[in-house]
């Protein structure tokens, strides 16, 4: 899989090449070789796309965009997932870790996304959280249940 790390503000704030590790073992795993691209900005660029795509007009910590085509089905693309660096940085003082425990948390969590998994029900909670768990575990990333 190919994985794309793109910093739309300042330095990179994480190790990129462990990101992009498990980010591909994300999608080894699932059976896909598709490559996605994370990219890492701004609040006030996620609450726009937010607000176009959702119809919420508030910041975010994390989006992810499916890019597969429909009509071109053979695609390597997967998707692009947004991570919001100052909801990054607020959430990681808040859960008292480093900043790139909550990038690779939520850049775990937007790929998850793109491979079909949500959280709207407790099943599908469940289910997410258990596969962002095992993988964050698996990176070091301590993770509190519950969290």
């Amino acid at each position: 899989p190919d994985i794309q790390i793109e910093w739309l503000i300042g330095s990179p704030e994480c190790e990129e090449e462990q990101l992009s590790q498990i980010l591909s073992e994300i999608l080894r795993d699932h059976r896909t070789s598709a490559s996605v691209t994370c990219i890492v900005t701004e609040d006030a660029r996620l609450q726009q796309l937010n607000r176009e795509f959702r119809g919420k007009d508030l910041p975010t910590d994390v989006l992810s965009f499916e890019l597969a085509d429909t009509i071109h089905p053979k695609s390597h693309i997967l998707g692009d997932v947004y991570i919001s660096i100052d909801r990054a940085r607020l959430q990681a003082r808040e859960a008292a870790w480093p900043l790139a425990h909550e990038i690779t948390k939520l850049a775990v969590h937007g790929v998850l996304h793109l491979l079909g998994y949500d959280h709207k029900t407790d099943t599908e909670y469940n289910q997410m959280r258990a596969q962002e768990d095992r993988y964050l575990t698996a990176a070091g990333v301590i993770v509190e249940k519950g969290a």
